[in-house]
């Protein structure tokens, strides 16, 4: 009998029917098929397959997502190649008997490229089967070259530069207590998906007393630059913080921050959480203001950009139709660039959820239109994939068509934090509350520390709505409430998780503030317009909006 699939471990993985017809797989399925081919006998434990690729997840939530990839996988298979995946409680088993495993070493590195930032457990394995297989003949020589689509992403974000503290220690004591809050200000940093931030190794080699900021700028690339000092008071350590303009050797602010530092050794200090929100927030906000104060056709398009998703984030009509208006300058500064294409698309989409479209149709005609020229500028963007996957699910309530739209921007970029959250939202449409509450905390783990920071709280509330979490939920929503007072989805949340947890007053007071906002709310709108609306869980929604007082 012939093989009924294909698989190619080195060079780039692929995976393909026993015709060599390509089978297109999301990275999560491509990982589980790679764990179970290079098992002795095709055969993992459950145990190590949800650890090792759902290691964010709690217990419980890592079964669900085993589960639903296991289902998937095999729909994407197909009728005769899928029977060669079997499971029972406690294992999965591949029958490696009728899997070809094509290509050698020759072919380039073992799964080259390819990588799960946001799963470590799964990262250290590919490491090791890597270390263990040797560097390829034909390739060992050649460093990997980014792809076209980041390197072009990467040149349109600002840099920062975290310049190891200056401890201050009675007689001059020598101490690593600077290095280790600059180096942890640099991985709190390079969650955000708003900026580059400089690897701390590089970093180390400027002296902080003897370098300028216009030195660092010259050799690293930076935009902005962080420097301070860190003293300890008790069980505390106190940093002085100073965010420069690096090109223009200008300090921007200069200010204090405290707190415990056995949190600091533990990689969980919040003052280190909200120096790196308050960082994000002073880049968007330059953005902001040099589009006020400079001529247009001068600026930097990376400038319009952020100052543009700064101001979509706003409520009032007339800020977002200011970065309608940016978007069009950098369009026209960017001709058929996939970037602004794909943001333009997220505006008509936002126009949508904030109530503000006079055409729905039209906008989400808009949308698809921006979504399919930015992947024929770059087929392989995973944010054009994302803005595809949330068209499909949020306007179209097309959950399939969406979730191979996420499936793919993941395939591209593990890391595209927006795809692991509005995966994790349609899901939470979909009433399948694990893998939900499993994607959007993962995707706030990336999430963005400027103004984006309140819609992941939004749909991360949801996802835990749609779990029965409804503290969590609460929390969430008010946490994204404070640094969006006004944005409608976060209300409705907030109110259907307290009627549901027997706060009725409170979640009529929450509706009242909806319908200040957001006065042509109805359940009707509601039950048309809604991805969940025509699932159980969106009818149980409605009768708790209902309940609190939202009009017919």
């Amino acid at each position: 009998m012939s093989d009924l699939l294909k698989i190619r471990h080195y060079g780039a993985f692929g995976v393909f029917l026993g015709n060599d017809e390509g089978i297109a797989l999301g990275a999560k399925h491509q990982a589980l098929l790679a764990l179970l081919s290079t098992a002795e006998g095709g055969v993992r434990t459950r145990v190590f397959l949800e650890s090792t690729l759902w290691s964010l997840a709690q217990p419980e939530q890592a079964k669900a997502s085993l589960r639903t990839a296991l289902s998937t996988l095999r729909r994407h298979l197909g009728a005769e190649a899928s029977a060669l995946i079997t499971a029972n409680r406690e294992r999965v088993i591949l029958d490696v008997s009728q899997v070809e495993i094509t290509g050698g070493p020759d072919n380039g590195a073992f799964m080259e490229g390819f990588d799960l930032p946001h799963e470590k457990a799964f990262y250290e394995w590919l490491s090791a089967a890597r270390e263990a297989r040797g560097p390829s003949p034909a390739r060992q020589a050649a460093p990997e070259a980014p792809s076209r689509g980041r390197a072009a992403r990467a040149g349109l974000r600002p840099v920062i530069t975290v310049l190891p503290f200056v401890h201050r220690a009675p007689g001059g004591a020598s101490n690593p207590l600077g290095s280790i809050v600059a180096e942890e200000l640099s991985r709190v940093l390079s969650r955000s998906e708003a900026f580059s931030v400089t690897s701390y190794l590089a970093s180390r080699q400027f002296d902080p007393l003897e370098t300028t900021p216009a030195e660092v700028a010259a050799i690293a690339g930076g935009s902005y630059l962080v420097s301070g000092t860190v003293f300890v008071n008790g069980q505390n350590f106190l940093a002085h913080v100073d965010l420069h303009d690096a090109e223009r050797e200008r300090v921007i602010w200069s200010r204090e921050y405290e707190g415990p530092l056995n949190e600091l050794m533990t990689g969980s200090s919040d003052p280190l959480g909200e120096i790196a929100r308050q960082i994000g927030q002073t880049a968007v906000g330059e953005a902001v203001r040099q589009t006020r104060f400079k001529p247009l056709a001068n600026l930097e398009s990376h400038t319009l950009l952020m100052a543009a998703i700064a101001l979509m984030q706003d409520m009032r009509a007339e800020q977002f139709q200011s970065a309608y208006d940016l978007l069009s300058m950098l369009q026209e500064r960017e001709t058929s660039h996939p970037l602004a294409l794909t943001w333009m698309g997220f505006w008509h989409v936002m126009r949508v959820q904030k109530g503000l479209s006079q055409d729905r149709q039209a906008d989400t005609e808009a949308a698809s239109q921006l979504a399919a020229s930015a992947l024929n500028a770059d087929p392989a963007f995973s944010l054009a994939h994302t803005l595809k996957g949330m068209i499909a699910s949020h306007l179209l309530c097309r959950f399939d068509q969406a979730e191979e739209c996420y499936d793919m921007a993941l395939k591209d970029n593990p890391n595209e934090a927006l795809a692991l959250l509005l995966k994790g939202a349609m899901k939470a449409f979909q009433n399948a509350p694990e893998e939900a509450v499993h994607y959007t905390d993962a995707a706030r783990k990336l999430a963005p520390l400027g103004p984006q920071a309140y819609y992941f709280d939004a749909l991360a509330a949801t996802a835990h709505l749609t779990a029965g979490h409804y503290r969590r939920a609460i929390a969430l929503a008010n946490r994204s409430l404070q640094a969006n007072a006004g944005y409608p989805s976060t209300l409705r949340t907030k109110a259907i998780a307290l009627e549901m947890c027997g706060r009725e007053a409170e979640a009529r007071d929450v509706v009242k503030e909806l319908m200040s906002v957001a006065p042509e709310f109805t359940l009707r709108r509601y039950r048309r317009e809604h991805p969940a609306a025509v699932m159980p869980v969106g009818r149980d929604w409605a009768r708790a909006l209902r309940a609190a007082g939202v009009p017919e």
